[in-house]
């Protein structure tokens, strides 16, 4: 089986915007997340060297688009500010129109809105419903190296595109079962697996601290469910980054990576 090719054109591939360009992540809660920026020459993280949470320069009024899977930008007004996280009580601006909760796994985010002046899909982006034998088989070999049995596993996500800008399609495969997720960049040319995230499922049995205590209970950890959330070129230079979503329970964290046909690089992340 094979996937469907959905270059048609090559887009050369350029210098970045020169404008510090911010980013935010919408989801289940009405304000937006402050991811980070691209200050004109880097990626600048939400928080400093010291773990300080950095302040955005948004303001009221400014213009962004909001991107998602398989739905063209929408603009989008940034109007009033409110709460982005309940864990910590992290406030963010609110976009008008706000993103929508997310389908599956049905908690943490959906959306990413920045303001640009460039082609933000400078590529065919297509969401692909079906099951590829040599994927199944890289999801499953992602696993070798852990005691998971992945035999089980399916492909619960498949993004196709031309991230950086070659002719050549990459897919985005998101994998996993029951304890275990994983989501791998292939080139669907070559077969050749990148991972980008990997979650197993774990159990650890506490020591007990006072001689004469009762055994501690055993404390499962679960495994997170990764998916792409956006492919879209957030900085201008004609590449796609893979904005990645991460889930597990009440706790979601989104991942920007950058890939320049070789290597996957991550730049950007933020969660809640």
């Amino acid at each position: 089986t094979s996937v469907a090719d959905t270059t048609t054109t090559t887009v050369a591939i350029g210098d970045p915007t020169t404008v510090s360009t911010e980013y935010f992540l919408g989801g289940d809660p009405d304000a937006w997340l402050y991811l980070g920026r691209w200050t004109g020459n880097d990626w600048e993280s939400d928080r400093d060297d010291e773990q300080q949470l950095r302040v955005p320069e948004a303001a009221d009024g400014d213009t962004v688009f909001v991107h998602e899977l398989d739905v063209a930008p929408i603009p989008g007004t940034l109007g009033g500010s409110g709460e982005a996280c309940a864990l910590d009580g992290r406030t963010g601006p609110v976009i008008s129109p706000n993103a929508r909760a997310p389908q599956d796994p049905g908690f943490g985010f959906r959306s990413i809105a920045f303001p640009s002046d460039w082609a933000t899909v400078p590529r065919p982006v297509a969401v692909v419903t079906t099951s590829v034998d040599s994927y199944v088989a890289a999801g499953r070999e992602a696993f070798a190296d852990t005691e998971v049995d992945a035999s089980s596993g399916t492909i619960q996500q498949l993004v196709v595109a031309d991230l950086d800008g070659d002719g050549d399609t990459e897919s985005l495969v998101a994998f996993g079962g029951d304890g275990f997720s994983t989501l791998l960049l292939i080139d669907a040319n070559t077969g050749a697996s990148t991972r980008i995230a990997r979650s197993v499922a774990s159990t650890t049995t506490p020591t007990t601290a006072v001689e004469g205590d009762d055994p501690a209970e055993a404390v499962t950890t679960p495994a997170q469910t990764f998916r792409t959330l956006a492919v879209v070129d957030l900085n201008g230079d004609g590449r796609s980054e893979i904005v990645a979503h991460a889930f597990e329970g009440d706790d979601a964290e989104v991942t920007v990576s950058t890939y320049d046909g070789t290597e996957v690089t991550p730049v950007l992340s933020a969660g809640c």
